[in-house]
């Protein structure tokens, strides 16, 4: 609402213009709609529209990567991307492992479970990591990647080696038995 004074010609009004992080601000435009009072004879309200262009700022919204701390071999890794504002659209997340994640419209984040490193009983296990290497959607002004890895520590589990001892069932007299040393996993180094 606009009241002109008494004695004056015109009268202002002011409102604000929400700044966001998303893509393109329309123009704010407004119309007269309904005029009274100031004792005129035939008050008449010209409706054209006025407009007031936005200059859009360019706000980040930035995307990071997390991942499970630490699982056993075998197990379950869970990555997930986690934005800064919501997503007005979806956002795809794509990582350095081949795999990706989706952000769905209205929301900061997503994940993916993908298996741990399997059980290897000559090796011990060790550290996956991943980063985002690529991401797209979300009508973001600007969408940056936070480029830190995520790190997942894979434990080992031990696996028992078991040696098996075997003996020719029987011989004769001045025979020759023969002994077999057998282990259930080859023999590596």
């Amino acid at each position: 609402t606009i009241t002109i004074p008494v004695g004056q010609s015109s009268g202002t009004a002011t409102g604000a213009v929400t700044n966001d992080v998303y893509q393109g601000h329309a123009a704010v435009t407004n119309s007269i709609t309904s005029v009274s009072g100031g004792n005129y004879e035939n008050l008449i309200a010209n409706q054209a529209p006025v407009s007031t262009a936005v200059t859009d700022v360019q706000d980040t919204t930035t995307v990071s990567l997390t991942a499970t701390p630490s699982v056993a071999e075998g197990g379950q890794i869970v990555y997930t991307a986690t934005l800064t504002n919501a997503a007005q659209s979806a956002v795809t997340v794509a990582l350095s492992n081949g795999q990706t994640i989706t952000i769905g419209a209205n929301q900061t984040s997503g994940s993916v479970a993908v298996a741990a490193p399997a059980d290897d009983p000559y090796l011990d296990a060790g550290q996956v990591s991943a980063r985002i290497t690529n991401v797209s959607g979300g009508n973001f002004e600007n969408l940056a990647i936070n480029s830190t890895a995520a790190v997942t520590t894979v434990s080992d589990t031990i696996d028992t080696s078991t040696v098996t001892l075997t003996a020719t069932p029987s011989v004769t007299e001045g025979g020759t038995i023969v002994y077999t040393a057998t282990v259930n996993a080859p023999v590596t180094g």
